[in-house]
């Protein structure tokens, strides 16, 4: 049968026909790996075309999704008369096996009666379905809200599939039920609280389905997130009422109270503040711990709800438990005022970096600053970090309002500091979000996810990706649990969300997409066939020892191979003229790579030419190479076999004997083409021996080989790579006396050229060490550390500097000083003699110079001293450099060594203040001048100690000196006074307060009026020393006086009890009434701010606190009288 198919295909005239099929039945045909379709083109000798796959089609549909209208698509065949009819069968016989099921939909039966169509728990559609035989399907219910004006498609229609006839009895079953509930059915509406709603639902519906199995009524109630609070039931007449009465039972069952956090708190984006609140008790599990305290459910709001407002609900079957655990909450939310949160905004997919490993770096911020930290789950895509402000044990806080808020501001805004900058640290990175069908995302994995990890790097890169299905799911879970909305997430299973660094990202977008690329045409790529003869005498060489050769094509190519009659590659006799057929089936490119190989080794095979070189024998072992080196390349780049003759030469190369060979011949076997090029390259080989062949020999004192060599070989190494040569430096002979020869034999080989330049360089080399001396100079030891200089810089840089040259090299053994305590003064100079002599000249003028120098003196208070160092020392070291000077200070270790000429020596004798200066008396000078220039200012003002408490203000006069003046104060060695006790002193009598003030009784009377005087008896001064620059000081010092005297005249302090009723009047509009009573009376007047205090303080002088009661109670007087 199938030698005729082959005749006919070969014989009859060829056409092609299009049939249409459901595009359902695509797979079907195809088959697995498109072996159906495979099967189908070989037994009926014709070529099937299928249309490539639709991008949004998804071929993987449950029955149900099928229709009658299904879309269809065309497949093209073509082939002889014959083979068409035939393919046309067997295609039509497996889309009536496999597409055999029918479904209808239902659209005009309204959403409302689909409860009671289905039954409790489906009971109706389920008998139904065992009665017929077909499976039904009823969307869910779409409340009368959500419905409202809405026409139903096929998508929320009822659907029933199976066989024609099971669909038609169902169908008619199902009519029957609508058409009687239609006429038996009516309806009847309850306003039931909105919160009420979901508990009436239940879980999954359970309470819906519990009403329908009793009662046979369905409820219908709008949307969670529909303000409407009607709930309508539906059902026969007579069973409403009790239907009603069990929802009022179920909805009276339920204690239910919200609490609206937005509004607690006065701010101006109330609802981002409550949002705040809400993460907070969430993350620090608060609303967890109150439902386990008190059994009372609480709700959070979630999706839309939260744009609105963030309600808090609270439920439970005590009333009791319920209104405490909503008074917990209130109390906890009223404590978090919109000054304990901060939001510090930083890129989501640098999170992580700030959380640090194991949140180690989270951690330390928390502990650091005593505040909690929210971060947003990575996949949520939100850049907001919440920062809330919790304190650390045992920390004390302000309690002044206005200083609290400012503390707690302080606090966050640090910890916000720290967090953006860490982010700012970490900010290298990208996030590229690409759409790819998830159906690619296999070959974007790969096995055991090894392709994502080729591409990426492994586990440890620094590249992350994500797919869609995970990440999205991942990140609506997380938004739910904190109660917030899910932000700029495309909820689709095709995102692939790349993160990490800008370069690594650029490169694996690119690397996905290729795969991507690739992987859209495996499905029918893999389909492709391609089938073709080769001479069967080279069946063997093709299918290779064992199968090896056909093997290796199968494995590295993923196609499927078949060699017609000779599958393991045996050795067959074959008749000229005679071919073998091959089939490869795979993707196309891979068939198209594997045909191009075959094709290749057949015309290789074909090709095949020997030639015959003639090559003297002694460049044989150069043109071989080391271990066959330059051979085996040569091979390997043109394809080819090449032997040389089997010599000692040659012999360590592996090579056989195959061909008889003469000592002088080289033979090359391969492709006619390959043995060209590499017969070509070969003999370019040979004239670049020959030209290289040149070679040169000399004698050079032996004593200098080492320096020619070099640590290493490095110095003959880099002299062979300059020159191109190859350099082979011989030992001395042994004489007969035993002592080796004077000179040592050189061999250098190469071009004539390089040769020269080879030897040139060495016998340079020589010549150079020909002219090295050494040379002892002695030079006193006390200028040796000046002359090596830090490090060995000085003497480096004069190394250097007469030189003419920055190179180490030059510079390295020139000047060898004596060990540290041997007390030597010889110098060892060594080098060659041009640049010795410089050295020695330059040597000599520098201690010349050294032994000229001046040494001055300045005196320093010890307490200025660490002023002129500077931190590290680095103000000391920039005074010397600028002036060229050396300064010491007592108690350096070299101090007491440096030469003081002309200094008397009970100048610095037992002095710590005595600071040498050591250079040439111009500089000396200079320096002088600039280390006295910075010196601190010192002043000293006496404060009475009786005003000194009242000056120092609690320490706010010392730091206004501080910050606004530059200037320290110290008080020396005197301990500053105490804050005095304020003591008692009874002048409210008749001589203080005039009769007639009083003669009206009065809110106001003696014993609402005492004066303190504000100082003891204390006498003496204390001393306030002053230290800065001058100016600052005095203008420091004019401040302090102010002070005195404003202290001076305020001696006494007021207290009057004045109800607080009337500080309004005291205060008058815009302050004018209590500046006027200031103003008159000389005195400072503080009216309390803390509810229920009556107690007006008055600070003054004692006659201005009189004349400061006196119009106060004027004012109290007048505003008594307004009152009644």
């Amino acid at each position: 049968m199938r030698a005729k198919r082959d005749l006919l295909d070969n014989l009859a005239v060829k056409s092609e026909e299009v049939i249409q099929i459901p595009i359902s039945a695509r797979r079907y045909i195809l088959g697995s790996r498109g072996v159906t379709l495979q099967t189908i083109t070989h037994e009926t000798s014709t070529r099937i075309q299928l249309p490539p796959r639709q991008e949004n089609h998804n071929e993987e549909k449950s029955e149900l999704d099928y229709d009658e209208d299904e879309e269809m698509m065309d497949v093209k065949i073509e082939g002889d008369a014959k083979g068409i009819s035939l393919a046309k069968e067997k295609i039509e016989a497996i889309v009536n096996n496999r597409v055999t099921t029918r479904v209808h939909k239902i659209t005009h039966i309204e959403h409302h009666y689909y409860p009671l169509i289905s039954g409790a728990h489906n009971a109706h559609i389920n008998q139904i379905s065992n009665e017929t035989g077909a499976r039904i399907y009823i969307p869910p219910f779409l409340s009368t809200e959500s419905a409202e004006g809405y026409e139903c498609s096929s998508k929320d229609a009822i659907s029933i599939s199976g066989d024609k006839e099971a669909v038609k009895k169902a169908l008619d079953k199902i009519e029957g039920i609508y058409e009687g509930l239609k006429s038996n059915t009516t309806t009847l509406d309850v306003n039931i609280p909105k919160p009420q709603h979901k508990y009436l639902i239940g879980s999954k519906g359970s309470n819906l389905q519990e009403i329908l199995e009793k009662t046979g009524c369905s409820l219908e109630l709008a949307p969670l997130s529909h303000p409407s609070e009607k709930v309508t039931i539906r059902g026969i007449q007579n069973q409403l009422v009790v239907a009603l009465q069990i929802v009022m039972d179920k909805a009276s069952s339920i204690r239910v109270q919200t609490l609206d956090i937005t509004k607690i708190h006065k701010t101006d984006q109330p609802l981002e503040h409550a949002k705040n609140i809400l993460k907070y008790l969430w993350n620090r599990n608060k609303l967890k711990k109150i439902e386990s305290d008190t059994g009372v459910q609480i709700t959070v709001p979630k999706g839309p709800a939260l744009e609105k407002a963030v309600v808090l609900e609270f439920v439970g079957k005590v009333l009791e438990e319920v209104e405490n655990a909503r008074k917990e909450i209130s109390e906890i939310v009223k404590g978090l005022s919109p000054n304990y949160f901060a939001v510090a905004t930083i890129e989501p997919h640098l999170h992580r970096h700030i959380i640090g490993r194991k949140g180690q770096n989270l951690q330390r911020v928390k502990d650091t600053y005593g505040v909690e930290i929210i971060v947003p789950d990575e996949k949520d895509e939100s850049p907001d970090i919440l920062i809330v402000f919790e304190g650390k044990e045992g920390e004390e806080i302000p309690s002044d309002r206005k200083k609290k808020e400012t503390y707690i501001k302080d606090v966050l805004e640090k910890a916000k500091t720290e967090l953006v900058k860490a982010g700012q640290d970490a900010s290298d990175f990208a996030t590229q979000t690409l759409t790819i069908p998830v159906r690619f995302h296999r070959y974007i994995i790969g096995p055991k996810g090894n392709t994502l990890n080729n591409i990426t790097g492994g586990n440890d890169a620094p590249v992350s990706v994500k797919f869609g299905s995970s990440r999205t799911g991942a990140a609506e879970r997380s938004a739910n649990a904190e109660g917030k909305k899910l932000v700029n997430v495309p909820i689709s299973d095709d995102i692939v969300i790349i993160k990490g660094p800008t370069d690594e990202v650029e490169r694996v977008v690119n690397e996905i997409k290729n795969v991507v690329d690739n992987a859209k045409h495996i499905e029918i790529m893999n389909s492709y066939t391609e089938e073709f003869t080769f001479p069967a005498q080279y069946s063997a060489h093709v299918i290779g020892k064992g199968g090896a050769h056909v093997n290796r094509l199968k494995e590295s190519l993923s196609v499927k191979i078949d060699i017609e009659g000779g599958a393991k590659g045996e050795e067959k006799k074959t008749n000229p003229g005679e071919n073998v057929k091959v089939t490869i089936m795979g993707m196309k490119s891979n068939v198209e790579k594997a045909k191009e190989k075959i094709l290749d080794l057949i015309d290789k095979l074909q090709d095949a030419t020997v030639i015959h070189l003639k090559v003297p024998a002694e460049y044989h072992k150069s043109l071989i190479g080391a271990k066959g080196r330059y051979v085996k390349r040569l091979e390997e780049k043109y394809g080819v076999h090449i032997r040389f003759p089997k010599t000692n030469q040659a012999n360590g190369e592996g090579e056989e004997d195959i061909y008889a060979q003469k000592p002088d011949e080289v033979i090359i076997k391969g492709g006619k083409k390959g043995v060209n090029d590499a017969k070509t390259e070969l003999l370019e080989l040979l004239d670049y021996e020959k030209d290289h062949d040149h070679s040169i020999n000399f004698k050079i004192p032996a004593k200098y080989l080492p320096h020619i060599v070099g640590k290493n070989g490095s110095r003959i190494t880099e002299i062979k790579y300059d020159t191109f040569t190859r350099i082979d430096l011989g030992r001395p002979e042994i004489l007969e006396d035993g002592s080796e020869q004077e000179v040592a034999n050189v061999v250098i080989h190469g071009t004539k050229s390089d040769i020269c330049n080879a030897q040139e360089k060495i016998l340079n080399i020589v010549k150079e060490l020909e002219n090295q001396i050494t040379l002892t100079i002695h030079i006193d030891p006390q200028h040796h550390k000046y002359l090596i200089g830090p490090g060995g810089s000085r003497i480096r840089e004069t190394v250097a500097n007469v030189s003419g040259s920055e190179e180490k090299g030059s510079q390295a053994g020139v000047v060898k000083f004596p060990r540290p305590g041997d007390n030597s003064d010889e110098v060892i100079l060594k080098g060659d003699k041009e640049l010795v002599e410089k050295v020695k000249l330059e040597l000599e003028r520098l201690v010349e110079e050294q032994n000229n120098l001046k040494v001055g003196i300045v005196q320093i208070p010890r307490a200025q001293h660490p002023i002129i160092i500077g931190r590290n020392a680095n103000q000391l070291k920039e005074i010397q450099s600028r002036f060229n000077v050396e300064i010491q200070f007592p108690g350096s270790r070299s101090y007491h060594d440096t030469p003081i000429a002309e200094i008397s020596i009970e100048e610095i004798e037992n002095s710590e203040e005595a600071v040498k200066i050591i250079g040439k008396e111009e500089n000396i000078e200079a320096a002088k001048a600039d280390i006295l220039s910075r010196i601190r200012y010192v002043h000293t003002v006496n404060i009475p100690r009786k005003f000194h408490c009242a000056v120092f203000a609690n320490g706010s006069t010392i730091r206004k000196l501080r910050n606004e003046f530059h200037v320290i104060v110290d008080h020396g060695e005197e301990i500053p006074p105490e804050k005095n006790d304020l003591q008692f002193i009874k002048l409210n009598d008749e001589a203080s307060i005039k009769e007639n003030d009083l003669e009206n009784e009065s809110s106001l009377s003696k014993r609402d009026y005492e004066i303190f005087e504000n100082y003891g008896e204390e006498v003496g001064d204390i001393s306030w020393n002053l230290k800065g620059e001058k100016s600052q000081v005095e203008k420091a010092e004019v401040y302090l006086r102010e002070l005195i005297e404003e202290a001076s005249n305020f001696t006494h302090t007021g207290h009057i009890t004045i109800p607080q009723q009337y500080h309004r009047h005291i205060i008058g509009r815009g302050g004018a009434t209590i500046t006027r009573i200031r103003t008159e009376s000389g005195c400072k007047i503080e009216v309390p701010k803390i509810k229920g205090d009556d107690n007006v303080i008055v600070t003054g002088s004692q006659r201005g606190i009189d004349e400061a009661y006196r119009l106060l109670n004027d004012i109290v007087e007048r505003a008594e009288k307004n009152i009644h």
